[in-house]
């Protein structure tokens, strides 16, 4: 495990070990962090894109006697 052994040569004071424990530990944790955004790229490269939902609302108003109307509104006089 690469945190014991950066800690035993913290411990030791040996600067030599520490930075190759360090460096381990690093190289490990981008390594698999690489390798988890490979297989998401790859699948997304792989899955055919769904329907892109659309924002678009279409509202309908309902009167007090019960028709329905839509959003426009007319001014007649």
């Amino acid at each position: 495990m690469d945190h014991i052994n950066i800690v035993d040569a913290a411990v030791a004071q040996d600067k030599e070990a520490f930075m190759q424990a360090f460096n381990a530990a690093i190289n490990n944790k981008v390594s698999d962090a690489l390798e988890l955004k490979k297989v998401e790229v790859a699948s997304s490269l792989i899955t055919t894109p769904q329907e892109v939902a659309t924002n678009e609302v279409e509202t309908t108003t309902t009167e007090v006697d019960g028709t329905e109307s839509d959003s426009s509104v007319s001014n007649e006089a």
